[in-house]
This record gives structure tokens, C-alpha cells and sequence, in this order.
């Protein structure tokens, strides 16, 4: 019984790192999109944190 548990266990893994694969090369293409989409999500509530504030300073 265990040696069937991780003979599923394996080939779900296997299936699961299959799916990340597919999708990180699907996302490669528009990776540009996505670190935009990201950057945006980073000030979500609005407030910054003092090292951006003082970043932000510091630029102007």
C-alpha cells in the first residue's frame, strides 16, 4: 500500500511540475505585461513604506 501512495504521489508532482512548466512558458512571452501588472500591485492600499519614501526622495 505505502509503494502505491508514492507511485500517485509521483506522478501527481510530475503532472503538477508539468502545468508550472507549460505556464511559465506561456507567461514568457509577456513577461514585460506581467512586471507591470506586478510593480502596480506592490502600493495596493496606498501607503509607502519609509525606504520608498526616502527612494522616492532621493530620485527627485
Amino acid at each position: 500500500m505505502p509503494a502505491l501512495l508514492e507511485l500517485l504521489y509521483r506522478e501527481y508532482c510530475r503532472a503538477r511540475l508539468a502545468e508550472m512548466r507549460k505556464q511559465l512558458l506561456l507567461t514568457g512571452k509577456h513577461a514585460g505585461d506581467l512586471q507591470a501588472d506586478y510593480d502596480s500591485a506592490d502600493g495596493v492600499d496606498g501607503a509607502d513604506t519609509q525606504a520608498e519614501v526616502e527612494l522616492n526622495r532621493a530620485r527627485k
